[in-house]
């Protein structure tokens, strides 16, 4: 008598698991657009659900919780962030240039709909903080591709004062992009992105 193939063979055929993929990454890509326009707290697994235009019984056949949507969501980003941060001009650009570059960092931003905070986000949320430590000192250190000085403030045993600098203007960047994209024709937010070019020039432009 031919054997008949169980349950779990037929759902790990190709089209099976072609379909789990599409359904995970529906999934993923209704959470990242209401973290981004509500925030990862304000958001809930109902909402995800609705968005993704699942019910939610279907979202936690693929998810235990929103926390491991949001780890998978920040799995993909990263690489991008990664991308956008190392093309930061240097090792002595100019402000004009720096100027460019925030910009297109936040054009980066509003295009991917995942802030550059959902990482400081997940960081607070999780037991887990080495991941997200080493993707922090990843990011900072992506800044390094032309620019010593952050490379250098990546590093673990970097000197303190190095280190904050780093992490602070990694914060400012991600802060200046979240309010200048609440409202683009908002005078205060251009500000604010102009004000951290000058920080980043200003921190380039040191010796050492």
């Amino acid at each position: 008598m031919q054997r008949q193939p169980n349950a779990r063979v037929k759902y790990n055929t190709p089209l099976r698991q072609a379909q789990r993929d599409m359904t995970r990454s529906r999934i993923k890509n209704a959470a990242r657009k209401l973290f981004f326009e509500k925030h990862y707290d304000a958001t809930t697994i109902d909402e995800i659900a609705v968005k993704a235009g699942l019910r939610r019984s279907t979202l936690y056949l693929h998810y235990r919780d929103k926390a491991e949507i949001l780890r998978e969501v920040i799995e993909e980003y990263a690489p991008k962030a990664r991308a956008i941060l190392a093309s930061l001009p240097g090792p002595k650009p100019t402000l004009e240039e720096l100027q460019r570059w925030v910009k297109l960092v936040a054009r980066f931003v509003s295009r991917e709909r995942v802030p550059l905070s959902i990482i400081r986000e997940a960081r607070s949320r999780s037991g887990e903080t080495e991941p997200y430590e080493e993707l922090t000192n990843a990011l900072i250190g992506a800044m390094g591709a032309r620019n010593p000085k952050f490379l250098a403030a990546a590093r673990r045993d970097a000197p303190a004062a190095l280190r904050a600098r780093g992490l602070m203007l990694l914060e400012e960047l991600t802060y200046s992009c979240s309010i200048y994209l609440e409202n683009t024709s908002d005078l205060r937010g251009k500000a604010m992105l102009m004000v951290t070019a000058e920080d980043f020039h200003a921190f380039l432009s040191q010796p050492g």
